[in-house]
């Protein structure tokens, strides 16, 4: 197998996906502190932790799978695009499955056999 297949893809999609959670998460992290939210902060904190803990390849089974199980209650109890005013229903919808989507990408990363195997080292 060659490079590009066996240890830059592997990597590239696992740093991509962990920054739906790194990205966001500081900003929340920082609109947090500059609300004085402390629980909000700390929250914003463990998601951050989490996508970079993704991206460097630690623990990549169980936090893949543990961001499946929150985006999908996330999904659920977020962006209720049911029971969303008119105005709101599109982005709501969106988002919803946009969270779903991430979920079974994480799922699939969950899966993979070994951390050492998504960047190509075994």
């Amino acid at each position: 197998m060659n490079i590009l297949s066996t240890l830059i893809t592997p990597a590239l999609g696992r740093v991509l996906l962990a920054l739906a959670f790194a990205g966001p998460g500081v900003a929340h992290l920082i609109d947090s502190l500059r609300q004085r939210n402390h629980v909000q902060a700390a929250i914003s904190a463990v998601e951050v932790s989490a996508g970079l803990a993704l991206m460097w390849g630690w623990q990549v089974r169980w936090l893949a799978l543990a961001a499946a199980l929150f985006l999908v209650v996330d999904a659920f109890l977020a962006h209720a695009f049911w029971s969303a005013i008119p105005q709101d229903q599109r982005n709501q919808l969106l988002h919803f499955f946009k969270n779903l989507a991430l979920a079974g990408a994480f799922i699939m990363l969950g899966g993979a056999a070994s951390s050492a195997q998504l960047v190509g080292l075994k």
